[in-house]
């Protein structure tokens, strides 16, 4: 199996996970900042490159009335750049995944205010971990 990166999208920074060869486990990767959407995609490609990724999992922030807000709309222009890029993009459910991190942090003794970016990596992780987890079951 291929490897997947997972990214929890933001609109200064992502958080970026990818999983191991087999596809069984997200694995935190690094934090992305940047200032518009060529220079994400350009820091994307070239992690794809270097870690032989052709697959994307981006969280998909449908509000808990299941209804698309602006934060949806951004993703799903930025999910058609990333396919006009060359990429296979999968869009995974990511309510409460930041809500989690921070959840996953505080049972660990990280102090969630002052590590927004370890935030940032757990939620992609997570994110990830769903869509493999469910990928299985398919």
């Amino acid at each position: 199996m291929e490897r997947i990166i997972g990214i929890d999208f933001g609109l200064s920074k992502v958080g970026v996970a990818i999983s191991d060869p087999s596809g069984i486990i997200s694995l935190p990767l690094k934090v992305i900042r940047y200032n518009d959407k060529k220079e994400l995609i350009n820091n994307l490609t070239s992690i794809s490159e270097e870690k032989n990724v052709k697959k994307f999992v981006i969280g998909y922030p449908i509000g808990m009335n299941y209804k698309k807000n602006e934060m949806t709309e951004i993703i799903d222009f930025f999910k058609k750049d990333m396919e006009k890029a060359g990429f296979e993009v999968f869009l995974e459910d990511e309510r409460l995944s930041s809500q989690y991190a921070k959840k996953i942090m505080i049972e660990q003794n990280i102090k969630t205010g002052k590590n927004k970016e370890l935030v940032d990596l757990t939620a992609a992780s997570i994110i990830l971990q769903t869509y493999l987890d469910r990928s299985k079951h398919l």
